[in-house]
């Protein structure tokens, strides 16, 4: 990319974080006054709405919604209930009434507040969106516009709607479907998932050939024609599971949409995606522009760190010690997976940097860090090293009441910078290129082209240093070493080697039937009156109590 068009790009992306910031201090603002009053600040057809600019500008609250993708609650639920993360409770650190356990042993209720957070993840995106269309059509009606400028930002939040409310399907099932926000009831019915799906679907294909097919600044952030074809591509990718008919054809013309723009391309460099410096990465479909004065949110560091590591960092802050990988996860990478990373030793930092943190740690500058709350009981001792390294223990040695401070691998595949602040600068990739030829791949192999899929498979392992290409696609299962080989059991660990930790894990372990498969993950676990869920009711989460007596109209999901 030439140094012209970074610099555009750049300028752009610090648009889009200045608007972002704009409207959730507007939101903000406006959140203490009264319910019963139709608000709309101080913009009016009159004077706003007169240019481009002010039209993309006013998009900008469809996409601050965005700002809970990475470190919030949709976090929690794709990857914190899946065989790749986990909350262990030390002591009285990540307790929480137990929500982080419940998470990890699929036994949530529907009063757990994370529920609560993902649904309203979900329907703020969804109102939102509804309500600037609404908004745009009423320029049109009222001649002030012409349709044919409105065009373009309408179909483009019909995509963002379509977004949320394909993480609304996905989490929850039957949800009310509302697309009108003139005529919007205050208790809107559930509607079947299917018809929900189907909706989304045909409200998509005819939206998205209406988005630019610009790759440069000015779509940076946004949602343009790829990232559309994408969003497609996902839902098609899930329909088995969403509306109980498979449709792989659809998933491959979605993709090649992507792949045949030549738009798009792998980085050589895998980490150049998770670097804090990454906004030209050739790899970002629709990405998020996080930032730590502009667009806060994405607090990764804050989250997975110990209080320790804020010495070999340099950070401004301390650490909250909390999410992990599990230990089959961490093994299921090649120890020459550069996407694995070193391991800390005794004799030395680690060298190479992966999507993990893992063994001695290190004060910048040299010398251990040295965790002075050690538990006796530990028998690594004072000097830090995530995942007892080197001494044959369990990683972690249970999911509480007394997990050791230093237990687990921690989560280091976005660059933690020296002297970083709580919320990070990297920016997060919501659909990335890796993903797309992944996607491709899977839909080959279920069509029974395996050796196309192929292909795209080890194209992405050889990004990864790994030298030796798969001949087939079967294999044993990460987390399950003993079961023997899995009809695409390799194809389903590379998709989780590549896409770790990027609110992915939940629905490919749906997909390929191993969800409810929980108890060949799971941590020992030894608090009172923690149990083990494991049946079919799983793979959806409960409705939170407080939207159901809010909402009368509402069908609570099976098992809760």
């Amino acid at each position: 990319m030439k140094t012209k068009e970074i610099n555009k790009m750049k300028k752009s992306v610090f648009l889009i974080r200045v608007i972002m910031i704009m409207f959730i201090v507007a939101a903000f603002n406006q959140s203490c006054t009264k319910l019963d009053e139709e608000l709309y600040g101080e913009v009016t057809p009159d004077n706003f709405f007169q240019s481009e600019e002010e039209f993309i500008s006013a998009l900008g609250a469809a996409y601050t919604q965005f700002g809970n993708w990475a470190a919030g609650d949709p976090l929690s639920l794709q990857d914190c209930t899946t065989d790749e993360m986990v909350v262990p409770t030390r002591g009285q650190d990540w307790d929480d009434g137990g929500n982080w356990r419940r998470l990890h042993l699929h036994s949530w209720t529907y009063e757990d507040g994370v529920m609560s957070g993902g649904w309203n993840f979900g329907f703020s995106g969804v109102n939102t969106a509804n309500r600037l269309i609404y908004q745009f059509q009423s320029l049109v009606e009222s001649g002030q516009v012409e349709q044919a400028a409105a065009d373009a930002f309408i179909a483009e939040l019909e995509t963002v709607r379509g977004f949320f409310y394909w993480q609304l399907i996905d989490m929850f099932g039957n949800v009310p479907l509302v697309t009108d926000f003139a005529s919007a009831v205050a208790a809107p019915p559930t509607v079947s998932r299917k018809d929900v799906y189907d909706f989304i679907v045909s409200d998509l294909e005819t939206a998205v050939p209406k988005l630019s097919k610009a790759v440069d600044g000015t779509t940076y952030g946004r949602m343009n024609y790829y990232a559309g074809q994408t969003l497609l591509a996902k839902l098609y990718l899930n329909a088995e599971v969403y509306s109980g008919t498979a449709q792989w054809d659809k998933v491959i013309t979605a993709c090649d949409a992507v792949i045949n723009s030549g738009a798009y391309s792998l980085e050589a460099n895998y980490f150049a995606n998770f670097n804090v410096d990454n906004s030209g990465s050739k790899e970002f479909i629709f990405a998020i522009p996080y930032d730590q004065v502009f667009f806060t949110g994405f607090n990764l560091v804050m989250r997975t760190l110990h209080y320790g590591s804020q010495y070999t960092y340099d950070l401004t802050a301390q650490p909250w010690n909390g999410f992990c990988t599990l230990e089959e996860f961490y093994n299921s990478y090649d120890d020459t997976d550069l996407r694995k990373g070193d391991v800390g030793t005794a004799d030395g930092p680690a060298g190479r940097r992966g999507n993990f943190v893992a063994g001695y740690q290190y004060v910048l500058g040299g010398g251990y860090v040295m965790d002075a709350g050690f538990e006796t009981s530990d028998p690594e001792g004072e000097p830090l090293n995530f995942g007892n390294m080197g001494t044959g223990l369990p990683q972690i040695q249970e999911l509480g009441p007394q997990a050791f401070r230093q237990d687990g691998i921690r989560i280091g595949k976005w660059e933690f910078g020296i002297g970083s602040m709580p919320d990070m600068s990297n920016d997060y990739a919501v659909f990335r290129y890796a993903d797309v030829l992944l996607m491709k791949a899977e839909a080959l192999w279920r069509k029974g082209n395996e050796d196309d899929a192929l292909l795209l498979v080890n194209q992405i392992r050889r990004r990864a240093s790994i030298i030796t290409d798969l001949t087939d696609l079967d294999g044993p299962l990460s987390y399950d070493m003993a079961a023997g080989n899995v009809s695409g059991g390799e194809l389903f660990n590379e998709i989780g080697r590549e896409m770790f930790a990027e609110n992915h894990r939940r629905q490919d372990l749906i997909r390929w039937g191993f969800y409810t498969d929980v108890d060949k993950w799971v941590l020992p676990y030894n608090n009172p009156g923690d149990v083990l869920a494991t049946g079919a009711h799983t793979t959806l989460f409960p409705i939170h109590r407080d939207k159901i007596e809010a909402n009368p109209n509402l069908t609570q999901n099976p098992g809760y």
